[in-house]
């Protein structure tokens, strides 16, 4: 007996396992959600520095200088970025700097070397500068014990670029979500292989493998398996132990060869249900097996599209304690009708801009050409009859 959608919901969020941390390099932490705040050991800046190349000086020296009258001062040391500051700055004295050098001790201003005349023991200075003026001061952007991520925040790149300026290697977050994609059925074939009459290349594969990665799930394998039960459970058992999620196509709905649920129960699978009250999509299986959470979508290319979107992204959010997958409910106005009624609750494929919502014209479930470049799901209710231009339709973006 089929569920409601948002039984079906309740049910892939409430079985769904919440996945454990770990540690891991700054650069694969891109994406995932921080477990624990990260706080500073340190200041940044951990001195005061120069933000320009110029001369470290004694502000007072130089009020009075002018491209007429230049101020001279004797330059007592030079530094580059790296280096410790080995002498302090007295009246009359400068040293020479460059971009983000130490400031020495006694000095308050840099003058910028545009307003010198770039002198090595003796320089000119043309301009006078304010107390304070060129120098970024130790713990200027944030002070020891600040910080800096906080927890369940997604990571990225300026996350890592903070991380890596406060002196971490690693970040703690919650692990990816490991998946294995095994589509079903004596008709399939894999692209780059002979193609005999009377089969099909699998596109199911490539969109779920396609989709994992947009959504940072780690696909551990793709299989194609013929329907023969005893392979079919044999497979499922063998990465039950091994993946968080198995996706499966073909096999879910009540032909002959339709073998999954029988598999799923002999592979020693918990069902939990078997058909949603939709379409496409309304043979979906959700099953518990060992550690793994199985969803079992239809063979036709669209009609696994949809369940997959409105049932594994919440999943996943649960998963990893990340909201980012979420479907996202807005209201648009269609731009183009849908003539048939839709009995059952329906979804169409679509694309919106604007505000205005454009179903294609082919929204059959073995078609996949007429899903590019689409950035949505119009959600149908069921009873309703035909969408007429300008009708407010509820829309899921994708």
């Amino acid at each position: 007996m089929s569920i409601t959608l948002e039984e079906a919901l309740n049910l892939v969020v409430r079985y769904a396992p919440v996945l454990n941390e770990e540690y891991v390099p700054l650069a694969e932490s891109v994406g995932r959600r921080l477990t624990s705040d990260i706080r500073s050991a340190f200041p940044q800046p951990p001195f005061d520095r120069s933000p320009l190349d110029g001369y470290a000086v004694v502000a007072a020296d130089v009020a009075s200088a002018t491209p007429d009258t230049p101020v001279k001062l004797q330059v007592v040391d030079k530094l580059w970025a790296g280096m410790p500051a080995r002498v302090g700055v007295k009246r009359g004295q400068a040293v020479r700097l460059m971009t983000g050098c130490m400031i020495p001790s006694g000095a308050d201003a840099v003058i910028r070397q545009e307003d010198t005349d770039l002198g090595v023991e003796i320089v000119q200075i043309f301009r006078p500068v304010a107390s304070g003026k060129n120098i970024c001061y130790r713990g200027e952007e944030y002070g020891t014990d600040a910080l800096l991520l906080r927890r369940e925040n997604r990571v990225d790149a300026a996350s890592v670029a903070v991380a890596a300026g406060a002196g971490f290697t690693q970040l703690r977050v919650r692990r990816r979500a490991r998946a294995v994609i095994l589509t079903t059925g004596d008709e399939v074939r894999q692209p780059g292989t002979v193609l005999p009459a009377g089969k099909i290349y699998d596109s199911n594969t490539a969109y779920l493998s396609a989709r994992l990665h947009q959504l940072g799930v780690e696909t551990v394998a793709a299989l194609t398996q013929e329907d023969d039960l005893t392979a079919l459970s044999a497979a499922l058992r063998r990465y039950a132990g091994e993946v968080d999620l198995i996706l499966t196509t073909g096999g879910v709905s009540v032909g002959e060869k339709d073998l999954l649920e029988q598999a799923v129960k002999a592979a020693g699978a918990e069902v939990i249900f078997h058909g949603i009250d939709i379409k496409p999509g309304m043979p979906t299986l959700f099953a518990v097996l060992g550690n793994a959470r199985l969803l079992g979508l239809s063979g036709n290319p669209f009609s696994a599209v949809v369940p997959f979107e409105l049932l594994l992204r919440p999943m996943l959010a649960e998963m990893t304690g990340d909201p980012e997958p979420l479907l996202r409910a807005d209201t648009a106005i269609a731009a183009q009708g849908f003539d048939k009624a839709s009995p059952s609750r329906r979804f169409l494929r679509a694309f919106c801009k604007q505000g205005r919502v454009y179903p294609p014209a082919a929204q059959s479930n073995g078609q996949m050409r007429s899903m590019i470049g689409c950035n949505c799901l119009i959600d149908v209710p069921a009873g309703s009859g035909a969408i007429r231009p300008g009708d407010p339709v509820r829309i899921l973006w994708l």
